[in-house]
């Protein structure tokens, strides 16, 4: 089946819009660096320490959300997210901490000395780019849970894939940008250490605002 000239035409649009939901993104972080910088930093700390992460990690989206909306977020709005989000963080938190278990123990499982080489070999690959479609999704389902009336897990995952239905195209260049992005940035691991979680987080709030405002269009 060949490409038609607005297949392709199309594709091209989505990388533009990617590419522009990641320079405006950019630009929110530049806004106020600094505390981006410290927001991240504090983040990073509660994720090690695994406890308060899934709660650090919502009120991250949390503040990334008002600067996708173009509000004024600081330091307070991280800190206020963070205390009242333990709730609702830790459903979403408990689910992923289920379902990268049961990948990384598959991963485990499938490089046992007694089976093929190549039988291993594919079944590890799927099994990883399984959990990384996982982690991909969660951009979008943290950044539901936040631009929903009620930060509701069930609901954040079933709008994230009917998103993804709808824009399906769109879907697929912010997945393989948002990967790029995250090579580059272990390349530079500084820029990734100081900014990495807060710029995903911009980059999926602005992806769900964009899609949510494209389809009410249509």
């Amino acid at each position: 089946m060949q490409t038609t000239g607005a297949d392709r035409f199309s594709f091209l649009q989505e990388i533009r819009l990617v590419i522009r939901i990641i320079s405006l993104s950019l630009h929110d972080i530049w806004e106020d660096v600094w505390s981006v910088l410290v927001i991240n930093l504090v983040w990073t700390v509660c994720v090690l320490l695994i406890i308060p992460g899934p709660p650090a990690t919502l009120a991250l989206f949390g503040f990334a959300n008002r600067l996708a909306h173009g509000e004024v977020a600081d330091l307070n709005d991280f800190f206020k997210g963070f205390r009242q989000s333990w709730a609702p963080a830790w459903r979403w938190g408990a689910i992923n901490l289920f379902v990268i278990a049961i990948f990384i123990g598959d991963i485990l499982l499938s490089n046992q000395e007694n089976m093929d080489v190549s039988v291993s070999t594919i079944m590890q690959s799927f099994y990883i780019a399984a959990l990384v479609i996982w982690l991909l999704l969660q951009i979008f389902v943290l950044s539901f849970m936040i631009e929903q009336e009620q930060p509701i897990v069930r609901t954040a995952f079933r709008n994230s894939i009917l998103m993804l239905g709808k824009n399906f195209s769109f879907s697929i260049v912010f997945d393989l940008t948002v990967i790029i992005t995250l090579l580059i940035g272990t390349v530079l691991f500084m820029i990734t250490f100081a900014i990495g979680g807060v710029l995903l987080a911009d980059v999926g709030n602005r992806a769900v605002i964009f899609n949510l405002e494209r389809n009410k269009q249509v």
